[in-house]
């Protein structure tokens, strides 16, 4: 019996991988240039392989040798790994996002007054703790030499539906702007984008209105932002009209410095001054009353009314969400591969496998005549983790509507009683032997 429901398992999990088609990725790879022997761990088998392993929460390739029943070596198929390009993976990514897209996750029940609505954030991942990850990636400048582990920063592109669209990894010291233009290829004229203040500069503000892309962000916590005609706005903000109700037009001056991830072509074509709107009411957030103040290139008051653009900057921390089931409930917090394009690769599986979980949610969604955030990521894990092959068409868990929901951010369980690493690990292991041997003498 329990061969029969892990057959079943594994078949429901072969159908939810449909989209990993073996002959599929054997003409990406032969459009690419690359080209295989016959081999049994072909660049199709190996993705879907690959895959699995990402969706069991990055188990050991031993487990993926087991899963194909010792079909080959654990030696094998991390070469095969290895020798899989990176652009194929990418090309795949991209073939799975365009079909979500396609499935309804930009529907019209997921427009915002006609816009598309794209979510950015920045994140980051732990790595382990090889020479060439040191290298390229860098450590946390807290901790002592030898005593932490390479840090990758991220860049997520969330859509709607929380499809992940891109997600670009960087040493870790880049910051959430130096990639965040290479993140406008994937929208398209009148997409609106959303982030955290630090998305809200003069320059990156230039950038999408000369894309015919707008913005709304929270105003930086180092602007100082004042409402009327007669306030000191300052030397880098000038007035321009009020439009009601601490809600105004008015003008960023461009700043003397070029940031380092704008060309200067792009700089140089900036003009001196930019027309934005800034917006202001007093919100509840965890039970407290707040003033949020954003700013957007959304200028017309008449068909984006105050009300609605705060509302809409609220749901930025959708994306936190996205980040949290793609880190914590899948397991991409902390990456295993120790070359620098394994992590590329094992970050962009984890992409695929988490859209793929998407493309499941979105079909029950439908299935179950409800909105996509009421249904249960995990359980869409769970499900295609283990579920059998006659409950692949069940409806999938739903939540409860919590609105107003507050939980206090602390640690349940008590910490291990072990002193902090302060000192190298090999310096730690001779000082142990030492005392060892004063204690036998």
């Amino acid at each position: 019996m329990a061969s029969v429901a892990q057959a079943n398992g594994s078949h429901k999990q072969q159908q939810a991988l449909w989209q990993l088609d073996q002959a599929q990725v054997q003409r990406i790879c032969e459009a690419k240039g690359y080209h295989f022997r016959d081999v049994k761990l072909p660049p199709g088998q190996t993705l879907r392989m690959f895959g699995w392993q990402m969706l069991m929460g990055n188990v050991s390739c031993d487990a993926v040798v087991h899963h194909a029943n010792r079909a080959f070596t654990a030696s094998a198929y991390c070469q095969a790994r290895q020798r899989l390009p990176l652009e194929v993976v990418q090309e795949v990514s991209a073939g799975i996002v365009k079909q979500a897209m396609a499935l309804g996750g930009f529907g019209s029940e997921h427009l915002w007054q006609g816009h598309r609505t794209f979510r950015i954030d920045g994140s980051s991942t732990r790595l382990p703790d090889s020479q060439e990850l040191r290298r390229h990636f860098g450590c946390s400048g807290k901790c002592r030499a030898g005593c932490s582990y390479p840090t990758a920063h991220l860049l997520l592109l969330v859509g709607a539906g929380g499809v992940g669209i891109e997600c670009i990894c960087s040493p870790l010291r880049t910051g959430d702007m130096t990639h965040a233009s290479k993140m406008h290829q994937h929208l398209q004229s009148t997409d609106v984008l959303i982030g955290d203040g630090l998305f809200s500069s003069f320059c990156h503000l230039h950038v999408l209105q000369t894309q015919q892309l707008h913005g709304v962000f929270p105003v930086h916590h180092s602007r100082k932002v004042v409402w009327g005609k007669h306030a000191q706005h300052g030397y880098n903000r000038r007035w321009v009209k009020t439009l009601g109700w601490r809600d105004q037009l008015v003008e960023y001056r461009k700043p003397s410095k070029r940031p380092k991830w704008m060309s200067k072509q792009q700089f140089d074509q900036a003009p001196q001054w930019l027309l934005v709107r800034e917006v202001q009411r007093e919100v509840m957030i965890g039970g407290v009353r707040r003033h949020v103040t954003l700013v957007t290139t959304l200028t017309d008051s008449l068909k984006y009314a105050a009300a609605a653009l705060i509302k809409l900057l609220g749901e930025r921390w959708t994306i936190e969400v996205n980040l949290r089931s793609l880190k914590s409930t899948m397991g991409a917090e902390r990456l295993h591969c120790q070359s620098v394009q394994g992590v590329k690769k094992e970050l962009l599986m984890y992409l695929i496998v988490y859209n793929l979980l998407r493309l499941l949610m979105l079909q029950a969604a439908q299935r179950q005549r409800i909105g996509l955030d009421r249904i249960s990521f995990a359980d869409a894990l769970m499900r295609l983790r283990y579920g059998s092959d006659w409950e692949i068409w069940v409806d999938l868990k739903t939540n409860a509507l919590r609105s107003g929901r507050i939980e206090p951010r602390v640690v349940k369980w008590r910490a291990k009683p072990f002193a902090p690493m302060s000192k190298p690990r090999a310096q730690l292991r001779r000082e142990l032997i030492e005392h060892r041997k004063r204690a036998a003498a």
